[in-house]
Parts: C-alpha cells; structure tokens; sequence
C-alpha cells in the first residue's frame, strides 16, 4: 500500500464506515488521503483494521494524520490506545469528524490519545465533549458544519499540523536544555 501526502509533509488516512459524506467524500479527494472502511461489525474485522492501519502508518514514509468520521473517530482511538509505540509514534494527529457516541466494537481503554486531535461535532451532545476531553482533543463546535462541509476542514489540518510542530519544537527545546544541564 503507498501512502500518499498533502503536501510534501504528512499522510492521510481516512478512516469512515460506509461512504463518507458527500464533503467529506469531497476533502478526503482534495487530501488524496488513502480511504480504508471499517469493515462489517466482527471482531475478524476490527482487528484486519488494525492491522491495516499498522501497514499504513509503518508503510508511510512521512507522519501520518488520521481523518475520521463516526465510528471511524472510535476506530482511530481504539487502534491509537492499543497499538505499539512505534507505529503510534508515526501520527503527527488526527482530525475526528462528528464521532459515535457509542463505543460498539471499537471500545478501548479510556486514556488520552497518544497524539494531538481535533474533534469536530456540530450536534453538540454532551457525550461528544466528555468524549473529547477523555482523548484529550480540541473540541470543535463553533461553525463544525460549516467546518465538517469543506474548506475550514483543510485550516483545522493546518491548524493540528501547526500544533504538532509547535509541540516538536518544544520537546527539542527541552532536550537541549538537558542536555547542557
């Protein structure tokens, strides 16, 4: 499988049950990200959907950014929380697009991701915002369905990936500074 990049900087996986909306669709196109459903509801799927992600992101010869949608956001959480470091350590972050409030197949220990995310809901339950601070991602609800319908998505990627380097560079500072002292 060959990773393809927005950009010269990351790939994109876009992980979604079913087909996507017609602006996601739309996004993840405008991203040439590398699309991969989830399967049918089983356990024998779930994990091949593990293991998919794993040749993905080890595959990638950049960091990786997941977009999710619904039960793809849980399935990104599942596969971040329950993967080796070394394949978890590739995601620069991940875009999570009106998630499922229900765990279903894709219920995994509730622990911060392992990496910088977005979530992005416009129906505004308070189960999406615990969901969103149980991840430890940004929670976007101010003009999500503007955001989840087209351009503001690729200035939410902008924005995670901005994050991400402004992280790196801080770890960096902080090395150095043990280094010396």
């Amino acid at each position: 499988m060959v990773a393809i990049a927005t950009g010269d900087a990351y790939s994109v996986l876009a992980l979604v049950d079913g087909p996507p909306p017609p602006a996601l669709a739309d996004m993840i196109d405008r991203l040439r990200a590398t699309l991969l459903p989830l399967g049918r509801a089983n356990d024998a799927d779930r994990n091949l959907l593990g293991a998919r992600i794993d040749r993905f992101v080890g595959d990638a010869d950049r960091s990786v950014i997941l977009l999710a949608h619904g039960a793809g956001c849980r399935a990104a959480a599942w596969w971040a929380r329950l993967s080796p470091t070394h394949y978890v350590a590739r995601v620069a972050g991940a875009i999570l697009v009106d998630p499922s409030a229900e765990a279903g197949r894709f219920a995994s220990p509730g622990v911060a991701l392992p990496f910088r995310s977005v979530t992005v809901d416009h129906s505004h339950p308070a189960a999406i915002a615990s969901l969103a601070r149980e991840w430890g991602s940004e929670l976007v609800t101010d003009g999500a369905e503007e955001a989840a319908r087209g351009g503001r998505l690729l200035k939410l990627i902008d924005r995670l990936t901005g994050m991400v380097v402004a992280h790196d560079v801080l770890t960096a500072e902080k090395l150095a500074r043990l280094r010396r002292g």
